[in-house]
């Protein structure tokens, strides 16, 4: 017998220098979210560049059913207009309101250990030499 699907919603969070925050992105997983997360992080094919160095946290809520993860994630696209959302963004406003998902901060411990591992590249793509002090 198989894993169960688990159909996530996610928001990623990045600060603004007055120190609040703002949904940058949403996305939707049928993966692990650390997976997904990876995915976005490390630039791989068919994920969404997300520059972990601006992420302050991610908040995760999961659907019953793949039908209901689909639709949340426009729904909550056209609610915050996130950033880096560039698909399936009305010009205008919603007229309707669906029940809210319960939303969890994400544990991602993985989050410094991924960041130690691109910092020599963002160093190097920043113009530093990031081995001299």
């Amino acid at each position: 017998m198989g894993k169960k699907t688990v159909y996530t919603i996610y928001k990623i969070f990045y600060g603004r220098p007055d120190g609040t925050e703002f949904v940058a992105y949403l996305g939707r997983t049928k993966q692990t979210i650390n997976s997904r997360l990876r995915g976005h992080f490390f630039k791989l094919p068919m994920h969404k560049l997300i520059d972990i160095f601006s992420v302050t946290h991610i908040e995760t809520a999961t659907c019953q059913t793949e039908a209901d993860m689909f639709l949340y994630e426009i729904y909550y696209i056209n609610r915050f207009k996130p950033a880096l959302n560039r698909d399936d963004k009305a010009e205008d406003e919603l007229t309707i309101r669906l029940p809210e998902l319960e939303f969890s901060l994400y544990p991602c411990g993985l989050l410094d250990k991924w960041k130690g591992e691109l910092m020599p590249q963002k160093e190097i793509e920043n113009g530093k030499d990031w081995w001299i002090d």
